[in-house]
């Protein structure tokens, strides 16, 4: 029975007909037959068992059979069975349906991932908190690297490189929303557009390429400056933003998502430019400092201020100092107090509390807050933007603090 279940692709056997003697032993193929009479059976009728072993010698071996084309291309062919009347036939065969959607290939990586690495490209996923629109990018784009790229914008300047400069509207919408939340470089910009105070400065600055640098970059060149821009950061910058300021003229050098030597590239094509010597440098973690005081000292010399916001970026500058190799005048925004009365006593008053709210993990909505005072600075930020936040606050006298 078993070699009968093994049987592929037979439709039908016809019945076995009776023999014509039962007074001969049947032989098996190939063996002559000796004649030799035997007792005759006592029922005339075959029994199923030794019919089904006449059809099994009978049959061809499945070895000999050969498979239809849909049985070796894994049809689904069904098996063979014996009947009660000795017959063998086939299953019911089962059609195997194949979907168009398993022919798709739903994992299509980039074979060409430019000067960036594979870690980078995946790393940088984790960055996009900087922006809720820094995911906004074109993946048709994402195989060349920016360095690799022309790109030219609608007046057909083409000194920059950013990652896709059709993403310049959407840039665009973002800096108009900045603009609503930086109201003192609005007015700055309506009060003084007409004079120009910045004629002839050549400002070259790295720093956070966002909405509300490009709001800066746009207040300096509408008071007379000319800009040239880096990022500080490899993974910050948010890409329609850039395209934005590329469209708008300005030369910009940054795209998210760079690897080291891009970064290095963009603050070189930034700076080194025949023919334009910068005479303010904009820094934020001195690396643009570091990179024009070591490749260009002739430049570095004609500098006639550095302004340096970062804590690390103020180190190196000290550093410099020390070492009496610091020859250009460098203002350290970081710890000035300009910047700290402007953030929390004149303007929106909203830094030490942001940056309360973040080191400490904790909302202030409802919450008794005790305020220690420490100046102004201080006292005027938290008696006036804690309410904002919650209803409730217990303001400490400086004095009584100190007896």
């Amino acid at each position: 029975m078993a070699e009968v279940e093994q049987l592929k692709d037979v439709v039908q056997v016809p019945p076995v007909p009776a023999p014509a003697s039962h007074n001969k032993d049947p032989s098996p193929a190939g063996t002559p037959n000796t004649g030799t009479t035997t007792d005759p059976d006592p029922d005339p009728s075959p029994s199923p068992a030794a019919a089904v072993a006449a059809v099994v010698k009978t049959l061809p071996q499945p070895s000999a059979l050969k498979q239809r084309p849909e049985q070796q291309n894994g049809g689904g062919g069904g098996e063979a069975f014996v009947n009660r009347d000795g017959t063998v036939a086939e299953a019911p065969r089962m059609k195997k349906i194949q979907f168009a959607d398993q022919k798709q290939e739903f994992n299509k990586r980039p074979t060409k991932i430019g000067r960036r690495s594979l870690s980078r490209s995946i790393s940088q996923s984790s960055t996009d908190s900087y922006s809720s629109a820094a995911s906004y990018t074109d993946s048709s784009d994402d195989e060349t690297s920016p360095r690799d790229k022309q790109q030219k914008n609608s007046k057909g300047n083409g000194d920059f490189c950013i990652k896709n400069i059709k993403q310049a509207d959407f840039g665009r919408r973002e800096i108009e929303i900045a603009e609503q939340e930086m109201p003192a470089l609005m007015a700055l910009r309506k009060r003084a557009q007409g004079e120009k105070p910045l004629a002839g400065a050549k400002v070259v600055g790295c720093t956070h390429i966002t909405a509300q640098t490009a709001v800066l970059m746009e207040t300096l060149a509408a008071l007379g400056a000319q800009c040239r821009w880096a990022a500080c950061n490899i993974y910050s910058t948010q890409n329609e933003v850039a395209a934005a300021l590329a469209e708008g003229g300005f030369s910009v050098f940054a795209w998210k998502g760079e690897s080291e030597d891009d970064f290095w590239w963009c603050i070189d094509r930034c700076v080194n430019l025949e023919g334009w010597q910068p005479n303010m440098i904009l820094d934020d973690g001195g690396d643009l400092t570091h990179w024009i005081y070591k490749k260009y000292p002739n430049m570095f010399k004609k500098i006639k201020g550095i302004v340096e916001e970062s804590v690390t970026g103020v180190h190196r500058l000290y550093q410099l100092s020390k070492a009496g190799k610091l020859c250009v005048p460098a203002m350290n925004v970081n710890d000035s107090v300009t910047k700290q009365k402007f953030d929390n006593l004149y303007c929106c008053r909203e830094s030490i509390l942001d940056g309360l709210k973040r080191t400490t993990d904790v909302m202030f909505g409802g919450k008794q807050v005790v305020v220690c005072g420490y100046g102004e600075v201080l006292c005027g930020s938290l008696s006036v933007g804690v309410p904002s936040v919650s209803r409730r606050r217990v303001l400490v006298p400086e004095e009584r603090i100190n007896k």
